[in-house]
């Protein structure tokens, strides 16, 4: 229980990191990894502007991972939503792989953390509160 809690505490900052960097950095953010966008798109609005958006949801993403170490059994459906939606962005980058072709390294890593991290996390979790009738500590 207590380091399947402190790996959630470990881990949720990443979100918030990461986001933060989209928020500050707008569309330099997807250049740090790897993405190669002329001065033109780099200063459309509109790109910029969801780019930045993006980012402040991926923070929020981080803050509830932090909630649900809290508490494994109040926000045992909150974790499961996130872990869900988690891998369901890795099956959107498999969709783009597929229009698209094959992006950076450190993107592609990415993907591989949300297809084959979070399946096994959601299958831990579960084994977690199945272990243990409070839920936290």
């Amino acid at each position: 229980m207590r380091t399947f809690i402190l790996v959630l505490k470990w881990l949720s900052p990443i979100p918030v990191l990461v986001g933060s960097l989209h928020l500050l950095m707008g569309l330099h953010a997807d250049v740090l990894l790897g993405a190669r966008l002329p001065e033109q798109v780099l200063a459309d609005p509109v790109l910029d502007d969801q780019n930045r958006f993006y980012g402040v949801s991926f923070m929020a993403y981080g803050v509830l991972l932090y909630l649900c170490a809290t508490d494994l059994r109040k926000y045992a459906a909150v974790f499961r939503i996130l872990i869900c939606f988690m891998f369901l962005g890795g099956v959107g980058r498999l969709v783009s792989v597929a229009l698209h072709g094959l992006p950076t390294p450190p993107v592609i890593g990415l993907g591989v953390i949300e297809l084959f991290f979070m399946p096994p996390l959601l299958l831990w979790h579960t084994r977690v509160l199945a272990g243990n009738s409070h839920g936290y500590g």
